[in-house]
């Protein structure tokens, strides 16, 4: 049904290309300025900007569902490290002489942090997807910036790792300069050019690339609670979801001050210190009080007490959003449900 005239001109319509003012253009018109049409504008300025939980994206629920508890199940690795359940535990070894079986504690994921790397990205991405059937809002430029980050951290937490890769892409190199000159594959000089040149200056890493990880991890999580609060205002109280998210926005703003101190010199933290701040969450110092072994990284032990209180109330706020994100969703399948079958 077209509008009247005197109508059309009163509500507000924004061409959802560009923003142009379309009040005063008709139904089946375009947008002078990018050439939008003017009932696709119509439609999309129908559906609400904020739609509740069980009216939007099915696919975006499960990914936020999902990125929520990736990030509650960040000291997993530590509590299995914490109780030794991982010696106990054997896994297949595929490079192992001598036995086909090695403990898990062993393993590449258990060490160096990289559970805890991987799933704090996969998280935070997860966090950041974008919801179809919704109109654009101020602040979706964020999941952007948001993936970015989330990237940004990835590659800059994997500086211890990168070692590794690069003296197994020596040896493989080594392999192929074993074969005869005509055999050889025509990227073998080109492996061993990059294993020598990061192997000679990448493993000592400046000071400034660890400000940059605790600066940068910091910024993700700040971005994703814009991304968290648009997800539990559809499901509950804004009042509330605001005091869940008050803990993680507020110890972001302390990572990046800490992050500035040290770069200027004013901070009493150790360069240790500041690895274990890069990635925003430490579960290990978390995990380590509750199983009674102190911590001995630089001068966190100093206050190991506060330090636990810190990393509890950031946990037990990931661990809420979690909870209510679920409780939503399981709301929502028991109303469907109960729709399909009446």
């Amino acid at each position: 049904m077209t509008l009247p005239a005197n109508e059309m001109s009163a509500t507000k319509l924004t061409c959802h290309a560009c923003g142009y003012d379309l009040r005063a253009h008709p139904p089946d018109g375009k947008c002078p300025e990018c050439e939008a049409s003017v009932a696709e504008s119509r439609r999309l300025a129908a559906i609400p900007l904020r739609p509740a939980w069980r009216d939007s994206d099915a696919r975006w629920r499960r990914r936020m569902l999902a990125g929520a508890w990736l990030l509650v199940l960040l000291p997993l690795m530590d509590v299995v490290k914490a109780f030794k359940w991982g010696s106990n535990l054997s896994v297949p070894a595929v490079f192992e002489f001598g036995s086909n079986f090695r403990s898990f504690g062993d393993t590449f994921l258990c060490n160096m942090r990289v559970y805890q790397m991987v799933v704090f990205c996969m998280g935070v991405v997860l966090l950041f997807s974008k919801e179809r059937g919704r109109r654009r809002g101020p602040w979706d430029w964020t999941r952007r910036w948001g993936v970015i980050c989330s990237y940004v951290v990835s590659l800059l937490g994997t500086v211890q790792i990168l070692p590794i890769c690069a003296l197994v892409l020596a040896g493989i190199a080594a392999c192929f300069q074993d074969m005869p000159p005509k055999y050889q594959p025509q990227f073998t000089q080109s492996f061993v050019d990059v294993s020598v040149a990061y192997l000679r200056y990448g493993p000592d890493p400046k000071v400034a690339s660890l400000v940059a990880l605790v600066a940068f991890s910091s910024i993700t999580i700040l971005l994703a609670c814009i991304a968290l609060f648009d997800a539990l205002r559809s499901s509950g109280p804004k009042w509330l979801a605001a005091i869940l998210l008050a803990p993680l926005a507020l110890f972001t703003l302390m990572r990046l001050t800490e992050a500035g101190l040290y770069y200027s010199g004013s901070s009493g933290l150790t360069e240790i210190d500041l690895f274990l701040l890069g990635m925003y969450f430490q579960p290990e110092l978390l995990v380590s009080h509750i199983a009674g072994h102190p911590t001995e990284w630089g001068s966190l032990q100093k206050s190991d007490f506060s330090v636990f209180l810190v990393e509890g109330a950031k946990w037990c706020s990931v661990f809420g959003i979690a909870l209510w994100l679920t409780i939503a969703q399981i709301s929502t399948w028991r109303q469907r449900k109960n729709t399909s079958t009446s």
